[in-house]
């Protein structure tokens, strides 16, 4: 997760570039919509995760990743940023077939907001267990010293676009990463990352 700081900054930089021109009010989305659903899938690539920032440049293994998950936002917002927690579960198939579970907490801005879409870059933190490990997460566990990635943290940065007078139905890329964050947690430097695309219901 040595590049938590970038994709924070990235995703800073998203909200600057956005500026007060570009931003509406926020009462354009349903702000009774505190809760959503999503499904999205994806393939894992054997590199790390700022490598799937740009989706083409990835050494892509023949492992896959289809999910689903649910939101719970909190009331209100503070300057179009809104706090939530999430929980989602996924399917791994490819090489071998495994799951994982994760939780944690999102951050999610919608201010951006160009003509008749909006641009919303959000972030989950949180913990993520499996079944099995996936590709070359088997390898990380080899390395010096050894890991085990059954319980490793997760980090899913993300862009959703929507339309501004659809607002509870968006598309969204987002990055599914996992790992020990510098061997903090199951002694792993690394785990496992892929790159998704999918669907969100707000109601």
């Amino acid at each position: 997760m040595k590049t938590a700081g970038a994709l924070l900054l990235a995703l800073a930089g998203s909200v600057a570039a956005a500026g007060p021109g570009y931003a509406q009010s926020i009462h354009d989305t349903d702000s009774a919509s505190l809760q959503t659903l999503f499904v999205f899938g994806g393939r894992y690539y054997s590199e790390y995760i700022e490598n799937g920032i740009n989706p083409f440049k990835p050494a892509y293994e023949n492992n896959y990743i289809v999910g689903a998950g649910y939101q719970r936002f909190l009331p209100g917002s503070w300057h179009y940023w809104r706090l939530g927690l999430e929980v989602g579960l996924a399917a791994r198939l490819g090489d071998s077939t495994s799951a994982e579970m994760w939780a944690g907490a999102v951050a999610r801005f919608d201010g951006i907001v160009l003509g008749p879409v909006r641009i919303s870059p959000a972030l989950t933190l949180g913990v993520s267990a499996e079944s099995g490990m996936v590709g070359v997460e088997a390898v990380h566990a080899q390395e010096v010293g050894g890991g085990d990635p059954a319980l490793l943290f997760y980090m899913a940065p993300e862009i959703n676009v929507s339309w501004t007078d659809n607002p509870n139905l968006e598309v969204f890329w987002r990055l599914q990463h996992r790992s020990g964050a510098w061997n903090t947690l199951g002694n792993m430097r690394d785990g496992a990352n892929a790159t998704t695309v999918g669907l969100r219901w707000k109601f």
